[in-house]
């Protein structure tokens, strides 16, 4: 099904009758008048990954995760282009992001302590090497190319920090929300798995690119308070370090997974866990016996 889906899906952007659109099941088509036009923007990408192809294939960080939640979803992304809907953009999270890269950016040209960090009880600094704004934009990051895959994964690092007396190197994301107290350890929950999956992640990545990585690293958390007396057009934020220790030993075996499923002509089994395939299977149940 899914190389059917690659050879329908327009090469831009466009206003698509549903009544023609080919990439669509019949059944879906037909609930529609003639005259009702939906607006699906699917754009072919030239990078979609093609079964047999010889080339490497680029993965992001963000895809195997992707994968690690719902093989079916990824294929039908990577290979059919057919993405999944997309989340609200946390725009106050990545103002807050940027800002504290600024901020450790300055620490590291003065190869100095943030004093946020300091009043913690730690002595890092932030790591200086002449690839961090590479490693850290998002349109290059730090890439690995795998061997037996030819995928080559990459990821955008938020920070590296290292201890001046041992000089040992720890991976760093900034977390930021806002509880009633601040955040000191993270939970069992699905989304808080997914951040330790980040972190190790980046540390596969570092340590693939010549660097001894701890495996040992850190989320600085910024939680803004919700029990302030006002808003006074300031939030005012308290800092916490949380540690993990990093189990990269999933990374390969997932990337193998991953290959042999964007070459498998079938479509992966939809998990259990996975909302939005439960969502079509059960919205196709509903439109055949409507």
């Amino acid at each position: 099904m899914a190389s059917v889906l690659a050879t329908h899906i327009p090469s831009k952007p466009q206003r698509c009758d549903i009544q023609q659109l080919s990439v669509v099941p019949a059944a879906v088509r037909g609930m529609n008048p003639p005259n009702h036009h939906y607006h699906f923007f699917m754009t072919r990408a030239p990078s979609n990954y093609q079964i047999g192809q010889d080339a490497p294939f680029k993965i992001s960080r963000s895809k195997l995760e992707d994968f690690v939640r719902c093989p079916r979803c990824f294929v039908l992304d990577r290979r059919a282009w057919v993405k999944p809907p997309s989340g609200p953009s946390f725009t106050l999270n990545s103002a807050v992001d940027g800002l504290l890269k600024k901020e450790f950016n300055q620490h590291r040209e003065a190869q100095s302590v943030h004093p946020a960090v300091a009043q913690l009880g730690y002595n890092f600094v932030p790591y200086r090497d002449d690839r961090i704004d590479d490693w850290q934009n998002s349109r290059k990051g730090v890439t690995y190319l795998d061997s037996d895959t030819n995928l080559i994964l990459y990821g955008a690092i938020d920070d590296l920090w290292v201890d001046p007396e041992t000089g040992t190197l720890h991976v760093v994301d900034y977390k930021t929300t806002s509880k009633d107290s601040p955040v000191t350890a993270l939970s069992d929950a699905e989304y808080h798995d997914a951040y330790r999956r980040q972190l190790e992640v980046y540390s596969f990545l570092l340590s693939n690119n010549g660097l001894e990585i701890a495996p040992k690293a850190y989320w600085f958390y910024a939680t803004a308070r919700k029990n302030a007396e006002g808003f006074n057009m300031a939030l005012q934020f308290d800092p916490t370090l949380i540690e993990h220790s990093c189990n990269t030993g999933w990374i390969g075996p997932a990337l193998a997974a991953m290959k042999a499923a964007l070459e498998a002509p079938e479509l992966p089994t939809a998990p259990a866990t996975c909302q939005i395939c439960a969502y079509v299977t059960s919205r196709g149940l509903a439109e055949r016996t409507s």
